[in-house]
Order: structure tokens, then sequence, then C-alpha cells
């Protein structure tokens, strides 16, 4: 049996939830992905025979994605508008801005 791995990553830790390792799994599981290792809270590795293939076409989800959780995007932009906020507040704090 010829099988391959893919590693699943999110940006947040994702896979600290239970709930959500599961659900993610449980998705994964329709294209024949199985775990193999939960490296930490950000990343899993998964498996599956390569028979799979075959069938991939009419999946519901891509069997072949690699991340899971908010986008890089969304949660960046989140982390910049934040920091901009506080160094915002700090400059008005010093009396840098009027």
């Amino acid at each position: 049996m010829e099988t391959e791995y893919k590693i699943i990553q999110a940006t947040t830790p994702h896979f600290a939830n239970n709930q959500n390792l599961n659900r993610v799994m449980a998705e994964e599981s329709q294209a024949g992905w199985t775990l193999v290792e939960k490296f930490d809270n950000y990343k899993i590795r998964v498996q599956r025979s390569i028979s799979h293939r075959a069938s991939d076409a009419g999946r519901a989800i891509d069997p072949y994605r690699t991340q899971v959780g908010p986008s890089n995007i969304l949660t960046y932009s989140a982390a910049a508008a934040v920091t901009l906020a506080i160094v915002y507040m700090i400059f008005r704090a010093v009396g840098a801005l009027p």
C-alpha cells in the first residue's frame, strides 16, 4: 500500500481545543485521511492510501487542504489593527499627537 501524507496547520492554536481537532478529522476522514501525529496546537500530520485519490473529484471538501481555522489575512490584519491602535494611544498619551 502506497501512502501519502500532508500537514494541516492553523495560524491560531486551533488544535488546542479537542472539539476543533475532532471536527477537522471528521472532515478529513471523508477523504480517507487519518491522524498520524499532533505536533503542537498549530500543526497535525495525516496520512491516507493513495487509492483514495480516485474519488477526490466528487468530494465536498478539498482533500489537499493544508490550512484550517481563521485565514492568515484575517489573523494578521486583526493583529496589525490592534498594534496600530495601541501605538496611536501611546502617541496621544505622550502628547505627540493632537
